[in-house]
């Protein structure tokens, strides 16, 4: 039986995009690729499954910064993400793009950034996942 993780589990995150450290203000989410099934089902009965790739997603509500233009992130490509959590985890995205339009709110200075990419990996505590 595995051990019970002792530590933080949630909270606290790190956001780089190509290296640069910006500010997570919440929402940090992210799905590795990978491959997702889907029923295949007849009108006589369900057939079995189908496999189909799913792009990988990291995405954070993040703080705007003053040295940096967001219409320079809007439809671009070729970022390398990387998210480090609190439960130890280090999930990276390769050679990503940018979706979505960004809308900043110039109140709280935040705007949502999703990425989507071919390489989403999570790498555990132990190792690989």
């Amino acid at each position: 039986m595995a051990a019970i993780r002792r530590g933080p589990l949630a909270g606290w995150a790190s956001f780089t995009i190509n290296g640069e450290v910006w500010n997570v203000v919440g929402d940090l989410e992210y799905r590795p690729s990978g491959m997702t099934n889907e029923t295949l089902k007849g009108q006589s009965a369900v057939e079995g499954f189908g496999q189909m790739p799913v792009e990988g997603e990291i995405s954070a509500n993040i703080r705007d910064r003053d040295d940096k233009r967001i219409a320079d992130l809007q439809g671009a490509s070729g970022f390398t993400i990387i998210a480090e959590l609190a439960n130890g985890k280090v999930v990276t995205g390769s050679d990503m793009w940018q979706v979505e339009n960004l809308t900043v709110s110039t109140q709280e200075s935040t705007f949502k950034l999703t990425f989507h990419g071919t390489s989403v990996i999570e790498e555990t505590v132990g190792g690989t996942a």
